[in-house]
């Protein structure tokens, strides 16, 4: 993983560009499990949908180690979701 807060761009299976955010701390927001490793964007670690625990929007998705990796767990946060663009 990059460091925390450093912007990196992720394609998925279904060929939407992501870009994303990680952040080893995050609140209101909720998962959708179960965890997977399937096209999982760091390996060693098992991923879920992570929602807006206020709105229910589409955040990003909670990363958590499969052994034991540093850090045991961490949010990867679409940019667009959480910052404003300002034009």
């Amino acid at each position: 993983m990059t460091a925390p807060g450093t912007p990196q761009a992720f394609v998925n299976p279904a060929g939407f560009l992501h870009e994303v955010v990680t952040v080893t701390w995050a609140e209101n927001l909720v998962v959708a499990g179960p965890a997977t490793t399937e096209f999982t964007w760091f390996p060693g670690y098992a991923w879920e949908i992570a929602w807006c625990g206020r709105c229910g929007e589409h955040l990003g998705w909670r990363f958590t180690a499969l052994a034991d990796g540093e850090p045991r767990l961490f949010w990867g946060l679409r940019r667009d979701a959480i910052f404003e663009e300002r034009g």
